[in-house]
C-alpha cells in the first residue's frame, strides 16, 4: 500500500483552501450586503416615522459615539433633542436614574437604549405608539 506523495496532496490542498476561502469571501459580501440593506431601509423608516419629541440622545461633551450620532441624525434630517449630562442639571438626573453605564442613551418613545443604532431606531418607531 503506498501513501500520495506530497506533489499529489499539493493541487489537492491548493484547491481546497482556495475553495474555503472563495466561500469565506462570498459570506462575507453576502453579510455586507444585507447590512447595507437594512441600515438603508432603516433609514427610511427613521425619517418617515420620527416627530419631533420622539428621539432624545443624552450625551457628554467629550463622547466620539455621540458626534457620530448626531452627525447620522443630522445627515438624515431626522427630528431630536440633545440632552447634554455635562451641561444640564435636568438631563444628569434623568441620566442617573437610568442607571446607564455610559452615552449615548437614547429615548425613543419612552424606550430606552444605550448606544445608537439605527436598526434600533426605525423598529422602536415603528412599534412604539407615537406620544408615549
Amino acid at each position: 500500500m503506498s501513501t500520495p506523495s506530497s506533489s499529489q496532496r499539493g493541487p489537492a490542498s491548493w484547491r481546497s483552501i482556495v475553495g474555503l476561502l472563495v466561500v469565506m469571501v462570498l459570506a462575507w459580501a453576502g453579510t455586507q450586503a444585507v447590512s447595507h440593506w437594512q441600515t438603508r431601509d432603516s433609514t427610511r423608516l427613521v425619517r418617515e416615522l420620527a416627530k419631533e419629541g420622539d428621539i432624545v440622545m443624552f450625551t457628554t461633551d467629550t463622547c466620539p459615539y455621540c458626534a457620530q450620532a448626531r452627525e447620522w441624525l443630522s445627515k438624515h434630517q431626522v427630528p431630536w433633542q440633545e440632552c447634554n449630562v455635562d451641561q444640564d442639571a435636568h438631563c444628569r438626573a434623568v441620566f442617573q436614574a437610568q442607571g446607564a453605564p455610559g452615552v449615548p442613551l437614547m429615548n425613543v418613545r419612552g424606550q430606552w437604549r444605550l448606544g445608537f443604532d439605527p436598526l434600533w431606531l426605525g423598529e422602536t418607531l415603528k412599534q412604539a405608539p407615537s406620544g408615549v
